[in-house]
């Protein structure tokens, strides 16, 4: 029988970092993003069918969408800074 392995990570550092993102502004946006595609391709459909009360509601819906998404994204970055952990300024 060989002897169970144990797990030991380079120089005793985690493997994987831990997720700086908070999950609910991930979700957001990601959704949000969907909602915004999504409406502006109904109204898109609506224009060409001849639906502009539709078309203007979806578009509506579209801006709302995406600047709710660029809120939650905005939020999830945070705001850049310079700093020496940049790849290019740390030369």
């Amino acid at each position: 029988m060989v002897e169970r392995a144990e797990f030991q990570s380079y120089y005793g550092r985690p493997i994987i970092s831990k997720p700086t993102w908070s999950a609910p502004d991930v979700a957001s946006y990601l959704f949000l993003g969907g909602l915004a595609g999504a409406s502006s391709t109904l109204a898109a459909a609506a224009e060409l069918t001849g639906r502009p009360q539709l078309a203007r509601g979806a578009k509506v819906a579209a801006t709302a969408a995406i600047g709710g998404s660029l809120a939650a994204l905005v939020h999830d970055l945070g705001r850049p800074s310079r700093s020496s952990t940049c790849c290019a300024c740390s030369r």
